[in-house]
């Protein structure tokens, strides 16, 4: 379903919502998102991670993420969701734009937006998924991804004991069957 590269790979396209970017950069691996695929994020996203991360994000915004505005239409519905308290504002026009762009992963951390989004057909990873499927792919060692899953731990992305402990099993299997 993805878009083809130069090389002539398959390059996922990929939309995200504000917390993954967020706790990514928080733990300094913001650039595994880059190797997974093409990167979209909408504009209220854009405006969240300046808010958050400003003055940072303003000047150090990765080239590589593609800020995208909705359609009237779709800022209305995300509205919609808003106010019907289903999801925040921006996490709406991310699920949005995911739908519109067809893309291949919808990246969240939020529970609410990765329900609405899966139910609507999206596949959905967090950011535990882009460290586990950078481990997978090759991109890190175990011990870069124990690492990378470590410094996770540490950003404001909570984090449940078992849900990280089953992250690291899954690392360990991972690397056991190669």
């Amino acid at each position: 379903m993805g878009v083809e590269s130069e090389s002539g790979n398959e390059v996922k396209r990929i939309v995200s919502n504000t917390g993954p970017i967020f706790h990514l950069t928080e733990a300094g691996i913001l650039e595994l998102l880059q190797k997974a695929g093409s990167v979209s994020i909408p504009y209220a996203v854009h405006v969240e991670l300046n808010n958050l991360l400003h003055p940072a994000w303003d000047r150090r915004k990765p080239a590589w993420i593609n800020v995208e505005k909705l359609s009237k239409e779709e800022i209305n519905q995300a509205r919609a969701f808003s106010l019907a308290g289903l999801l925040d504002y921006a996490e709406a026009e991310a699920v949005l734009l995911a739908k519109r762009l067809n893309s291949d992963w919808f990246i969240t951390d939020d529970t609410a937006a990765r329900i609405l989004s899966s139910s609507s057909g999206l596949e959905v990873h967090g950011s535990l998924g882009i460290v586990l499927w950078s481990a997978a792919v090759g991109h890190l060692d175990y011990d870069d991804a124990s690492a990378a899953l470590e410094k996770l731990s540490h950003t404001s992305l909570w984090i449940s004991k078992n849900i990280m402990s089953d992250a690291y099993g899954a690392l360990k299997k991972m690397f056991e069957a190669k």
